[in-house]
């Protein structure tokens, strides 16, 4: 790379096309400040040799050590080391071959849109802006009658491409002023000036407080966003009598909003409230409304739950208070009640009732009393719960067993479950052990006696209830006992070829039936009988009528007797 003001490319090779010099690409716009480097570059294209120049007011630049240029690649770069306002001037880039040549040279600043002059209220803020054209890098200064304006809290510079703009915060009086704008680039420089006016806004509202309603014991707050120049003097007044901060409310200002704080209000605090700002030149007063209404309060609820036996009538109440007036609403799984036969709804004296009548197990849910007015609304709930009472609708009265062995007492029920059931026996209650087997679920109830013994015979109470009602049935035990004879065999004599039939009268659970040839047995109603359709002498004898069952064995005796057939002579 050649330093000098002249830079040289190598020769291409003889079948290359030959291209005249040209620019491709131009130096790119760059934001710089006086005293910090700038670089600016060319991209190049064209049939070696190419030469690059660097002119200033058309005298070629040499480098030193404020500015050093650079030509690789087909890219021409020329440095200045710290920007000066003595580097103004018209630049010129120029390349060059033996088949033509090209240049660009930098343009002095102008104004393509001038400031303009400014009115502007006290405490806004403002926007100075301007449009520059010419060559890349421009600098930018703005000055206040005279005296150079630096970027800080109170000034923002802004220097984008063409736009270069200043922006000034919270006007003050002293901010009237005449303002001027100074461009500048290495070509050159250029300047407009503007006169800015600061002036006093009378106070008005941008918004005003609005129109409020609250419950007591509540805070308040009404505010207002003012509009003007500051300061600002401000007072409150409640039906024309003025406020002042205190325990009960609290009067503020902060930047353009003024706000009024009310403390536990009440109903004494209703009425018109108004806003007066004033400032140096004016004066503006807007007025609101509060409303203190108390909403619904349940000061007697609804008891948790309840539980109706089917049938019955119920009645649900509560005590409301609150501002009037006040609407009482029923509910019954969501859906509102309407008044009715089973349905008779109230609301004196606070006291809000729901009676209902002949309530069956379709009417359990959940009921909902709410209260409403202008100012709010609440509720407050219960559930119905509507219950059959318990009957025992199966139950064995008797049940016989034997000793050492088991026996079970079954019970049905109906009703609403769940049921507490409970076993008694002589009075005293019966409850699960290696003795007893006690079970009780939905609507079957039992209890299993294991190894009876003769104090287990005897009467069983079953006691089953629920929330609304009970029923007992008794189950009685009873040992099996031996058949018995009622009535014993009598003795018969009957003649040869006529019928015969012995009878005896058995009380006994167990029917006992042995049976021989050629005899008939029957034991029908616990009449037992031998019958003979034919008695024959062969059968005359003792006959034992024996019974037995679980319980024990007996035995009767009688005698039949067959006489022989005799001819009477006469």
């Amino acid at each position: 790379m050649d330093t000098a003001g002249d830079t040289h490319v190598k020769p291409r090779t003889s079948q290359e096309l030959r291209e005249p010099a040209q620019i491709l690409e131009k130096a790119k716009s760059v934001d710089v400040t006086e005293k910090d480097p700038v670089t600016l570059e060319c991209v190049v294209a064209g049939t070696p040799e190419l030469k690059v120049k660097w002119l200033k007011d058309g005298k070629q630049i040499v480098p030193s050590r404020y500015f050093s240029m650079s030509f690789e690649n087909n890219v021409a770069s020329f440095r200045i080391q710290s920007v000066m306002k003595q580097d103004s001037g018209q630049y010129t880039f120029k390349v060059e071959n033996d088949f033509g040549s090209s240049s660009y040279q930098d343009i002095p600043p102008s104004f393509t849109k001038k400031l303009t002059k400014m009115d502007k209220i006290l405490g806004s803020s403002i926007r100075m802006e301007c449009k520059v054209s010419g060559s890349l890098p421009i600098s930018a200064q703005w000055f206040k009658d005279g005296k150079e304006v630096s970027t800080s809290a109170k000034y923002r510079l802004v220097c984008h491409e063409n736009t270069v703009s200043l922006e000034v915060n919270n006007l003050e009086l002293e901010d009237t002023a005449n303002y001027t704008c100074k461009v500048s680039n290495v070509a050159g420089d250029d300047a407009c000036s503007v006169f800015l006016l600061t002036s006093i806004e009378p106070p008005s509202f941008l918004v005003k407080p609005e129109r409020q309603q609250a419950i007591p014991d509540s805070t308040v707050e009404f505010k207002a966003v003012l509009k003007g120049t500051p300061p600002f003097k401000i007072k409150w007044f409640k039906d024309d009598v003025e406020l002042a901060s205190g325990p009960t409310c609290f009067i503020g200002l902060e930047g353009s909003t003024s706000f009024l704080n009310l403390y536990s209000v009440d109903a004494s605090k209703t009425g018109q409230y108004t806003c007066q700002v004033t400032n140096d030149v004016g004066s503006d007063s807007c007025t609101t409304m509060l409303l203190v209404t108390e909403p619904p309060k349940f000061v007697k609820k609804l008891e948790a739950s309840k539980i109706v036996k089917a049938g019955d009538s119920a009645r649900l109440e509560c005590k409301i208070t609150g501002s009037p007036e006040i609407r009482v609403v029923w509910y019954r799984n969501e859906h509102e009640l309407q008044a009715s036969d089973k349905y008779r709804m109230t609301f004196i004296d606070s006291v809000a009732v729901l009676q209902m009548n002949n309530l069956g197990t379709e009417d359990s849910g959940d009921f909902i009393c709410e209260a409403q007015n202008p100012a709010g609304s609440t509720s407050c709930s219960t559930k119905v719960i509507v219950k059959e009472p318990p009957v025992f609708s199966s139950f064995p009265p008797v049940v016989e067993t034997l000793k050492n062995t088991e026996v079970s007492l079954e019970c049905e029920l109906s009703g609403t479950p769940p049921f507490e059931v409970i076993w008694y026996k002589d009075k005293r209650q019966l409850r699960s052990s290696k003795k007893y087997k006690i079970a009780s679920k939905n609507f079957h109830a039992s209890i299993h006696i294991l190894n009876v013994e003769t104090s287990d015979i005897g009467e069983y109470h079953c006691k089953a209830q629920n929330e609304v009602g009970s029923d007992t049935c008794i189950c009685t035990v009873k040992l099996k006992e031996p058949p018995r004879f009622v009535s014993k065999l009598n003795s018969l004599t009957v003649v040869a070829g006529e019928p015969a039939e012995l009878q005896a009268y058995i009380e006994g659970k167990e029917e006992v039936i042995r049976e021989s040839e050629n005899i008939r047995i029957t034991f029908v109603e616990n009449v037992a009988t031998l019958q003979f359709a034919k008695a024959e002498p062969a059968n005359a004898g003792k006959y034992i009528c024996q019974i037995k069952n679980d319980g024990g064995m007996r035995e009767n005796m009688a005698t039949l007797t067959v006489l022989g057939w005799y001819n009477i002579v006469q």
